[in-house]
């Protein structure tokens, strides 16, 4: 029998947050004093997480270490790993930049602190609540039979998701990019970005890639990148990043988890989708924190 695994937590946080004008990781929220990473870790500890890996820039060691770290809980093992431009898959070979290479790229700078652990993957300027969490930790710690004749388990090797209503991840300060998820019987098929989301009269719209204007309903499932990989994910990360580099990318290009997400499906993983209905909270634009303060002013910092 092989005994169910809990998943370790994987953010990523060494983005430059340049629309927000500085690190969104370390804004704090009011007279919390705490950040939108202390709230989310502190959801996947209840949850029952125990391990935590960041992904990081080298100039946030010192204010994470001062400002974030102390208020975790002691039996919190937790490993900073940098997100360095020359740490790529074997046979790349690209000119170093400073701007960080994607979230895709983030996920496989932890391969080595991640194993061969199951992960939820977020990012630090994100907020989920604690129902996407403990969602997600569920899926993982579920035992799954091999077959209808054998009393062997495994861990369940479907990837997940947690996915939002559109409606509760809007900015009131400007336009948005969301993922638009098709789901079918509970199973993403693909996602697809939306660019620019926001109300206009009584009506949603969002921009396609082509630029195309298109009405969106508020209930529709979006993805704000909160994952649940098995360690399956790393050789397709190599494989995406080692096909994003071949093509010569822009400057500014980024390679990014939900377009290796959509290459796997294509592939034939399994991965199934949850649905929250609670609240989602980002930091896109400054003025994004007057609403995030108001909700965490109460909540509990301990």
């Amino acid at each position: 029998m092989t005994l169910p695994a809990v998943p370790c937590l994987v953010v990523l946080a060494a983005g430059m947050g340049s629309r927000f004008g500085g690190d969104k990781q370390l804004a704090q929220l009011g007279s919390t004093g705490r950040t939108l990473l202390h709230f989310s870790v502190m959801d996947a500890y209840n949850a029952g997480v125990r391990q935590l890996i960041l992904v990081i820039r080298a100039e946030l060691i010192s204010a994470l270490e001062q400002q974030v770290l102390p208020h975790f809980p002691a039996d919190l093992t937790v490993q900073l790993v940098l997100q360095q431009g020359h740490d790529l898959p074997a046979g790349v070979v690209i000119q170093p930049r400073d701007k960080p290479w994607g979230t895709a790229h983030a996920l496989w700078c932890a391969r080595d602190a991640v194993q061969n652990s199951p992960m939820i993957v977020i990012n630090a300027d994100d907020y989920y609540g604690s129902d996407a969490m403990q969602l997600l930790v569920q899926h993982f710690m579920a035992e799954k039979p091999v077959s209808a004749c054998s009393s062997e388990v495994e861990l369940n090797g479907e990837w997940a998701m947690v996915a939002f209503e559109l409606s509760q991840t809007l900015s009131a300060h400007g336009g948005v990019n969301r993922g638009l998820c098709v789901v079918q019987q509970h199973y993403l098929q693909s996602v697809t970005e939306c660019c620019d989301i926001r109300q206009q009269g009584a009506q949603l719209y969002g921009q396609s890639g082509s630029g195309q204007l298109l009405p969106l309903d508020p209930a529709q499932a979006v993805s704000m990148n909160i994952w649940g990989f098995s360690a399956a994910i790393m050789p397709k990360l190599a494989q995406a990043l080692t096909e994003f580099f071949q093509q010569m990318p822009q400057p500014k290009a980024e390679c990014y988890l939900p377009s290796v997400v959509n290459s796997a499906l294509q592939q034939g993983q399994l991965l199934k989708v949850y649905l929250s209905h609670q609240r989602w909270f980002g930091v896109t634009y400054p003025a994004d924190l007057a609403e995030i303060v108001d909700h965490f002013q109460t909540k509990n910092t301990a």
